[in-house]
C-alpha cells in the first residue's frame, strides 16, 4: 500500500518476461493427448484398428488393453506436467532438466519416423494417417526443444530470468 492507502502496483526491475509459450504449447498437447489416449478404453475396435492400435486386445483382453491405455495416457500426461512445470506454470518437478531433454527427445526421435515411412504412404496411401501422426510428433518435439533452449538461454543469462 501507497502512503495514502491506496494499492500500488509492485515495482518490477529489469525486463518483463513473457511465457514459454514453446513448452505451453506443448504441454497442453501432451495433457490432451493423454486425455484422449484413456477413452480409448472405450473406442470400438474399427476405431482402434483405424488408428493402429491393438484391436484384437481390445477384444480378446479388454483388461490389459484398458490398463495399457491408461497407463500410456499417465506417461504422456507425466510428460505435459513436465513442460508446465518448465514453463513454470507448476511447481518445478524433480530432475526437470533431464524430463524434458528425454521427453524432447522421445517427440523428436517418434516424429522423424516419417522419414521411413514416405516410401510406405507413397506405395500405400491409405496409410497416410501414420504420416500425419508422426508429423505431428515431430511438431510437438520441436515445440519441447524450443521450450528447452529457452530454459537453458535463461538459465545462463541472468537478465532473462524472471523476476519475483
Amino acid at each position: 500500500m501507497s502512503s495514502s492507502g491506496v494499492l500500488s502496483p509492485p515495482q518490477v526491475s529489469g525486463p518483463i518476461q513473457t511465457p514459454n509459450y514453446a513448452l505451453l504449447g506443448g504441454g497442453y498437447f501432451s495433457l490432451a493427448f493423454a486425455v484422449f489416449q484413456v477413452t480409448g478404453i472405450w473406442w470400438p475396435s474399427s476405431a482402434i484398428r483405424y488408428l493402429g492400435g491393438p484391436a484384437e486386445l481390445s477384444v480378446q483382453r479388454p483388461f490389459l488393453y484398458a490398463f495399457l491405455c491408461l497407463t500410456i495416457g499417465a506417461i504422456v500426461a507425466v510428460f505435459g506436467l513436465y513442460a508446465l512445470s518448465g514453463a513454470r506454470k507448476i511447481r518445478p518437478l524433480p530432475l526437470l532438466r533431464t524430463g524434458l531433454i528425454t521427453i524432447t527427445l522421445i517427440y523428436l526421435l517418434r516424429g522423424l519416423l516419417f522419414i521411413p515411412q514416405l516410401p510406405v504412404v507413397m506405395k500405400n496411401p491409405h496409410l497416410v494417417r501414420f504420416l500425419i501422426f508422426s508429423l505431428i510428433s515431430l511438431f510437438v518435439g520441436i515445440l519441447y526443444l524450443l521450450g528447452v533452449i529457452r530454459l537453458y538461454r535463461q538459465r545462463h543469462n541472468p537478465s532473462l530470468k524472471k523476476r519475483s
